[in-house]
Parts: C-alpha cells; sequence; structure tokens
C-alpha cells in the first residue's frame, strides 16, 4: 500500500485551498484523503444542533453584556464587595463573551458551507469540547447573575422598548440572506420528504415570527408629531467619575462644567459628628487608608474623625486602577491635582452648589453602625450642618426617610422625594413632590401615573445614550447619571419616529423581504433541475474523485486508456529481486517499459507509460 504522504506528494491534483481550509478549521481535515462526501452522521447532526444552540446562547449573552455596558462600574463594584479585589471585570467577561460570540459563528459559517459544498460535517474533538464547555458556562452564568444581579436582566427587557425595531430589521436582512444557501441545500438534499418538510416548516414559521413580531412592540420612541416631551435634566451621579475620582470636590466641579442641573452623593456621619462623603461603608476602595492607617483598613467609615478623614489621599487610586480608562490621557497638571484630593464634607458639596448656579443636591443618607454615638441624631446633625452652609433650602432633594417628619418641619422648604419603598398613601402626606427610583423600579406606566398627581420621576443609574432616549421619550423629568459628559452631547434621541412611519417601513420591508425568499427559492430549484444547462454550471459534490475509468491522453503514441487499463500495464511498485543466472527475469526493456499481461490476458508491447505517470494511477487505485 502505498503512504498519504507519498500519495499526496506524486497525484497531480488541482490544489483546492478554500476548500482544505473549510474542512481543516471544522473537523481538522486537512489532508485531501480524509474527506469525505458521505452523508452526516446522527452524532455530527447532533453537535451541529448544539452548535447552533452555542451560538444563540453566545449571541443573546452578547446582547446582555452590552445592555449592561450601562452598569460597568456597578458590575466592578459588585465584583469587588465579593472578592475584595479591585479588577476590570466587566472588559474581561465582556471581551471573553466577544470571543465566544466569534468562535461559534465562525463554526456556524463553517457548517453552513460544508453543507453548500456536499462535505460531511465532522467537528473535531476539541471543537465538541469547547462548544460544550461554553455551553454550560453560559447556563451557569445566567443562574448565577440571576441570583446576584437581578436588576440587570430587568434592564434587558427595557432594552427591547428601544432596540426591537431595530433588531427585527436586522433578522429580516439575516434571514433573507441566509435563505439563498439554505434553499440550495433544501432543493439537493437526499434526506427523507418528511424531513425536509418538516426543516422548511421550521424555517417558515421563524421567518414569520420575525415578520409578525413588531406586533407585539410596545416602544415610547413611537411618538406623535410634535409630542416629544422636554429633554430630561441630568444629575450627576458621585459627580463626574469618569473625569475624576469619585465623591471629590474636583469630581463635582468637572461635572458642573457640564451645565448639569444638580448633583447626586453619598452622605455619612464622621465619628464627631461631621458629614461626609463616601460611597463604601468602608475606606479601602477609594483611599490610601491601609497606607495611613493599617490596622484600621476593614473599620467603617463612620469610625473615623473627620481630621483622621482628612488625611487620606482620595484621589491617587484613580489614577492607579484607571477605572474608566480616562487616566492615561490626563496631562501632569491634572494628574497632580488629582493626587492632592482628600474626603470632602457635605459643607464643601453645598459650596460648590452654591458656586456654579445653585445646583440642586440629592443625597442617600446613611446611618452610623450601632455604637456611635451620633447613631440617634444624625438626621439633625446633617439639616444642621445644611442649613449652615447658606444654601436654599429648596435645592435640597431630601431622600431619607430618617425622622421625615422632623424634617418637614424644621426645613419645610426642601423638596421631598420618595423612593419606591414608600407607600403611595404617604405621597401626600409627606408632600412628595420628587420620585428617585432605579430602571428596574418603576414602568412606564407608573411614570405617567406620578406625573398625574404632579411628581415628577428621577431615573438612576443613566449612562448611555440609548436608555438616556428612552427615557427622553418617555418623559422622566431627570436622569442621575455617571457620565455626564456623554449624555450632554445628546441633542435629541438617538431615534424616534411616529407610528404611521414605523408601519410603512414594517410592511414595506417584510414585503421585498417575502418576495426575495420566494424568488430564491425558485431560482435554486431551477438552478437544481437545469444546472447542466446553466451558463455557470456547479461543480460536482466531490471535485476530488477521479474515475478509474475515465479516458486519459497522455503525450506518448499509446493513444486513449481508461486508468485502470493503463494500470494493468505499469511496471510494479518495487520491482522484485531476480533469482542469479535467469538472464530472461533480470532482463529490462532498455526505455524503462516491459509487457505486462492486459486485463483480458493478451500481451501488449513495450509501450506503455513512463514510470511516473504509471505510479499516479497505481496510487490513485491504491
Amino acid at each position: 500500500m502505498v503512504s498519504h504522504v507519498r500519495l499526496e506528494n506524486q497525484q497531480n491534483y488541482r490544489q483546492q485551498v478554500c476548500l482544505s481550509c473549510m474542512t481543516g478549521l471544522y473537523g481538522c481535515r486537512w489532508k485531501r484523503y480524509r474527506r469525505s462526501t458521505e452523508p452526516t452522521t446522527v452524532i455530527e447532526k447532533t453537535f451541529l444542533l448544539i452548535t447552533i444552540i452555542a451560538f444563540a446562547f453566545m449571541a443573546m449573552w452578547l446582547y446582555y453584556w452590552i445592555i449592561a455596558e450601562n452598569s460597568a462600574d456597578d458590575f466592578n463594584w459588585f465584583m469587588w464587595t465579593t472578592t475584595n479585589s479591585w479588577f476590570h471585570w466587566f472588559t474581561l467577561v465582556f471581551t471573553l463573551t466577544i470571543i465566544a460570540f466569534i468562535y461559534t459563528t465562525f463554526l456556524v459559517l463553517l457548517a453552513i458551507a460544508h453543507c453548500i459544498t456536499g462535505q460531511q460535517l465532522h467537528l473535531y474533538i476539541v471543537h465538541k469540547v469547547t462548544i460544550i464547555i461554553l455551553l454550560c458556562a453560559c447556563i451557569a452564568f445566567c443562574i448565577t447573575l440571576t441570583e446576584l444581579w437581578p436588576e440587570e436582566w430587568d434592564l434587558l427587557f427595557i432594552s427591547l422598548q428601544v432596540t426591537a425595531p431595530i433588531l427585527q430589521i436586522m433578522g429580516v436582512v439575516i434571514l433573507t440572506f441566509l435563505t439563498w444557501p439554505l434553499a440550495g441545500i433544501w432543493w439537493k438534499s437526499t434526506s427523507s420528504t418528511a424531513f425536509r418538510w418538516v426543516t422548511f416548516i421550521a424555517y417558515s414559521c421563524l421567518l414569520l415570527f420575525v415578520y409578525l413580531c413588531p406586533l407585539a412592540f410596545l416602544t415610547p420612541c413611537m411618538l406623535g408629531h410634535n409630542s416629544l416631551p422636554k429633554r430630561p435634566l441630568i444629575m450627576t451621579h458621585k459627580g463626574a467619575p469618569m473625569l475624576a475620582p469619585e465623591n471629590t470636590e474636583l469630581s463635582f466641579q468637572k461635572a458642573a462644567s457640564y451645565n448639569i442641573y444638580g448633583f447626586e452623593s453619598d452622605v455619612r456621619i464622621s465619628l464627631d459628628g461631621i458629614p461626609f462623603l463616601m460611597h463604601d461603608s468602608t475606606l479601602e476602595r477609594t483611599t490610601n487608608v491601609h497606607k495611613v492607617f493599617p490596622n484600621r483598613t476593614k473599620h467603617s467609615a463612620e469610625s473615623f474623625t473627620f481630621e483622621e478623614l482628612q488625611q487620606l489621599d482620595a484621589g491617587s487610586w484613580f489614577l492607579q486602577k484607571n477605572p474608566f480608562y480616562t487616566a492615561k490621557r490626563m496631562s501632569k497638571a491634572e494628574k497632580q491635582q488629582i493626587k492632592n484630593q482628600t474626603i470632602p464634607s457635605l459643607t464643601k458639596l453645598m459650596q460648590v452648589a452654591k458656586h456654579y448656579n445653585n445646583k440642586s443636591v440629592i443625597f442617600d443618607l446613611f446611618m452610623p453602625p450601632s455604637g456611635h454615638p451620633y447613631r440617634g441624631n444624625f438626621t439633625e446633625q446633617t439639616v444642621s450642618f445644611i442649613k449652615a452652609s447658606g444654601i436654599q433650602e429648596h435645592q435640597i432633594w431630601w431622600l431619607s426617610d430618617f425622622k421625615r417628619d422632623w424634617v418637614l418641619k424644621n426645613a419645610p422648604d426642601f423638596e421631598q422625594t420618595a423612593t419606591t419603598s414608600m407607600a403611595p398613601k404617604d405621597f401626600k402626606r409627606f408632600q412628595i413632590v420628587h420620585m428617585n427610583a432605579e430602571y428596574s423600579q418603576v414602568t412606564d406606566q407608573d411614570i405617567q401615573d406620578f406625573k398625574k398627581i404632579n411628581i415628577s420621576t428621577n431615573i438612576y443609574t443613566v449612562n448611555k445614550p440609548w436608555l438616556y432616549s428612552l427615557y427622553w421619550c418617555i418623559g422622566v423629568k431627570s436622569v442621575t447619571s455617571g457620565a455626564c459628559q456623554v449624555l450632554q452631547s445628546v441633542e435629541a434621541p438617538i431615534w424616534h419616529t411616529t407610528p404611521q412611519i414605523w408601519r410603512i417601513i414594517w410592511i414595506l420591508e417584510d414585503c421585498v423581504s417575502l418576495i426575495c425568499v420566494v424568488l430564491i427559492f425558485v431560482f435554486q430549484r431551477y438552478r437544481e433541475t437545469h444546472s447542466q444547462r446553466y451558463r455557470f454550471p456547479r461543480r460536482p459534490s466531490n471535485p476530488e474523485a477521479i474515475s478509474l475509468h475515465t479516458n486519459r491522453t497522455f503525450p506518448h503514441n499509446h493513444g486513449k486508456k481508461s486508468d485502470r487499463e493503463l494500470l494493468y500495464r505499469s511496471n510494479e511498485d518495487t520491482p522484485m529481486p531476480a533469482p542469479a543466472g535467469d538472464a530472461s527475469i533480470n532482463h529490462r526493456p532498455h526505455n524503462g517499459y516491459e509487457d505486462i499481461p492486459s486485463p483480458d490476458g493478451t500481451s501488449s508491447p513495450t509501450d506503455s507509460l513512463p514510470d511516473p505517470q504509471h505510479e499516479e494511477i497505481r496510487m490513485t487505485l491504491e
């Protein structure tokens, strides 16, 4: 038997690089002799289905992380509280998702190419293991996030109010283009009639679903003429945390330069009773407490006096960890300014708000831990510092539910702001004028109902233009954002139209797609039936097959002979050693030919092919 290496080296086949790459990348069938046009086995069809399911999961997962990018900082903070290690967790997961999506998409495209060219599907074992691992990891991640970060699934469904029409158009275009290869495969399929019709009906149902899904769309971005609400105001979340360290004086100053409406922050009470700005319960993430007070790293932020807090560096962590990838683009002067930041007091925030055209201020007020000297009167302490700052009372959106009756009596001009935890019956009692809610806590109808009773809604945290556009169309008064520099440049919703125009686009798009699908099926049927008369005849399903009975013409005077006949006339692959003294056996014609019986038993003259051509035919047969 001739080795495959020798076969590959001596056979004079036409090189098919694309086919070799296709079968090699999908099934590690790089060599010509390893390919097959036999029907695909049931196991390989099963793995093809698993690959398609993994691709669908990866597409959904990629969409999830694109939407979750709005809350990337929250995800990183959540992972920090869980692992006690700061890292760009969101970037890591997002990058891995993109790689997995590209990988599964590549395998699906290779599988389609196999079906088009008539090659047998044979997924390489490494791909099989990887696909199963990806699928299991996806399912495990979905379950984990459902338990630990459920509000992000709410954002996923909210996003469909903006993206559903765009996704529907993309789905129609993709399915229309996929009809070309699928119709070709369907018409030339050798599977049973029942299986073919099942696949046809499944594809038709999918196409019909994509065509008709706009009937279920409920998007506020479809508005009547001249009915676009006013642009939502922007409350900055912890200042401008993408441009400067969060909850520092510099951060609020940078935010004020973008013509925002107000500031949002987090307030805690120091051990000596001074309200200061700090989001986390400890100082570990945003200060150098591990250097200044190494034995108190895990202590609560409220366990420090304000004098001790002022000794901490609240800015250098921003340059070291670079949480939003903006630090490297800063000048030396800006970096030095960041390094000089300390933990500001609530009074300092009030002074910044007054200095920049009387900005409004809203903040979360945290109760001190047990044993704190101001645990019983931290509300009174905070209100007294606000009044002492000289800021106008109506600029304060009072959010805390602690001693709200006392606050109403002693600071009547504070604008009372509620959260969704407050019962509706208490709205009038506490003179509520604003509702501060996360996007997952209120529906579009809730916002309209609040508006009817003169309560404006502030939604947090809105960092992406698509989400800002959605709440613009819904009609909220304001949003809280950590990306004020991004939203400030949004001059109109990313898309909005009238229901009439959308209906025209939808019907026209579906009709054009349906016509294209029908024409493709008809053309592929015509191409299959009349392939021999078609101007560009299709190549045989196995272009590498060589018939041993095909007549071949060689540049010699033996005329046309079949490969099998010429093979019988060829020399042996390895000449046998002749016995000593037998001249008749040792004799070989001087030109390298010899008489060999033909298949019919007759003898032919020694005008056979040269040895290399004999070798080619012999190796083909073997």
